[in-house]
Formats: C-alpha cells, structure tokens, sequence
C-alpha cells in the first residue's frame, strides 16, 4: 500500500519537509488480528503532496495472525523498507541512506485506516453510521453494503480537519476495494491506492 513508498516519495519530494514525531500523528493503532482473514495485497500507490506531481511505486502488504507487515518495492521488484507491527511492537528495516522522513507509526497508522474495520457491526443497511473510536469520530457512508466512504475527525481538533477515504468496489469481490482514495487533510497529502492482486492465506500453523 502503501501507501508505504508512495507517501515517502512525496515527502522526500520537499525540499523542506519537517521531521516528524509520532505525537505528530496521533490516531488508535488496532492490533492485527482486527482485520479478521490472513491475506497478502499487491497495490501500486500514487502519492501526491501539495501541488507535486503523482509518485507511484508497488508495495505489498501482509496480515497474518497477530502481525502486519508493510513491503515498499522498486521498480525491479526488489525489497526497498519493511515495516512490521507484531502484536503492539514495532519494527522498521530500510537501505542504508532511505531512512523514513516520519516515524513507521504513520504508515500503519494509514494502512489501518483504509484496510481495517472501523466500526463494531459490518454495514447492514445503506445511509450512515457514525461511533467515537479512541478520540476519533469515525463517519462510515454505506451503499450496497460496502463503505463507500470513511472519516476520521479529532474529538480535540489537534489536528484539525479531516481524513476522507474513498472506496471504489467496481472490480471483484474482494475483501479490499479494487480503488482507494486517502485525502489526509491533517497533513495535505493525498494516497491513490490500487489493489492488483489479493491473496488469501492460510492461518499461522495451518496447512499451506
């Protein structure tokens, strides 16, 4: 996804960007096992900052059991950074000289607020539906039975504004959306996300 070496791409593309802590971005990161099925995403992400032209690179991204593991790729396929979240513990591995501009968080942080449910019940009905997750208001628009829409509003406004994700479910019946559009109005950048290919995975320990 991610959104991963899309979003790098865009900030490293300021010749100014500011370095971040994780205080920066706050946000409620769910444990893996939230997003229910073990599956391995294939997606090509744009990533736009500001007025900058469109990034895209490919990324894979992987739930199994209790951790979730974010792969950037080059162009020749090869692995560029790795971000892991075991449990509640986070790792980060990348090339010498391509350390992140921003704390690893900020990437899971974004893959969970696209990919993960946010809301206690899967939609029934169409029309909205709106809960208080962490200090978050989470907005879910629901048409067909899918979220067609989701935002993320601080109870605090720090920061102010909005996360809007958009979701487009024309291609296949998968458990992410063939499209997906992140507009972070914390922080000005926009994520284009595209799932080529969704694998299912058995479950750790399971027969392959």
């Amino acid at each position: 996804m991610v959104l991963v070496a899309g979003l790098v791409a865009a900030c490293a593309s300021e010749p100014r960007a500011p370095r971040f802590t994780e205080a920066d971005y706050p946000g409620l990161l769910r444990p893996p096992s939230a997003l229910g099925a073990d599956v391995l995403w294939q997606q090509r992400v744009t990533a736009t900052w500001g007025d900058e032209r469109g990034r895209s690179f490919d990324v894979a991204v992987q739930k199994r059991g209790d951790t979730l593991t974010l792969i950037g790729l080059s162009p020749l396929g090869s692995t560029g950074f790795v971000v892991e979240l075991r449990g509640d513990a986070i790792t980060h591995h990348a090339p010498a000289g391509e350390e992140l501009p921003f704390p690893p968080r900020f990437l899971l942080l974004d893959v969970e607020r696209v990919f993960f449910p946010w809301l206690a019940a899967e939609p029934a009905s169409d029309g909205e539906r709106a809960a208080v997750v962490g200090e978050e208001r989470v907005v879910e628009q629901v048409q067909g039975g899918r979220v067609r829409e989701r935002r993320f509003t601080r109870l605090d406004g720090r920061p102010r504004g909005t996360i809007v994700v958009r979701y487009d479910w024309s291609e296949g019946d998968g458990a992410a959306a063939s499209q997906a559009e992140l507009d972070n109005g914390w922080f000005g950048y926009r994520l284009s996300i595209r799932t080529l290919q969704e694998t299912p995975l058995p479950p750790e320990g399971g027969a392959s």
